[in-house]
């Protein structure tokens, strides 16, 4: 089982640094879990591509509906990946964000991979260097080491 944060799962959408990682942990044979935050966070990174002032990563509104629309069919297939109510995360997230001073949904993620004695990936460098500290199962996801 591999805790895995919403900046891993857009890369199944969002072709950057990193993506090939990322889709290998999705076919690979290890469960992924995510708090249920997951599903508006990556269908957050994909509706902001429409306003990327970097014409190489903008897409059309069509492109983003149909991307998101992709991503809640592969949310709907339970064997891609298995939410946790952040309901069962919120109260060890909070004392996270205030002791790694960082914000309350990457904490989720954290809360989630603690509460399951389970490793999680991310793709945010920032991140994963504060957070070490206090939990050493949390890795950068290869491919991502410059961001």
């Amino acid at each position: 089982m591999i805790v895995i944060d919403a900046n891993v799962a857009a890369k199944w959408l969002l072709p950057e640094a990193g993506s090939e990682a990322a889709v290998a942990l999705q076919e690979g044979p290890e469960q992924l879990v995510a708090p249920d935050l997951i599903r508006l966070e990556v269908a957050g990174a994909i509706t902001r591509r429409v306003r990327s002032e970097k014409e190489s990563e903008r897409l059309s509104p069509e492109d983003a509906l149909a991307r998101c629309a992709k991503w809640f069919r592969l949310l709907d297939q339970a064997t891609v990946i298995s939410l946790i109510s952040e309901g069962e995360l919120i109260e060890r997230a909070i004392k996270l964000s205030v002791d790694i001073k960082h914000n309350l949904h990457d904490c989720l993620y954290l809360a989630a991979a603690k509460g399951l004695d389970a490793p999680l990936i991310t793709a945010d460098k920032p991140f994963q260097e504060r957070a070490v500290r206090f939990y050493k199962r949390i890795s950068l996801l290869r491919g991502c080491e410059a961001n």
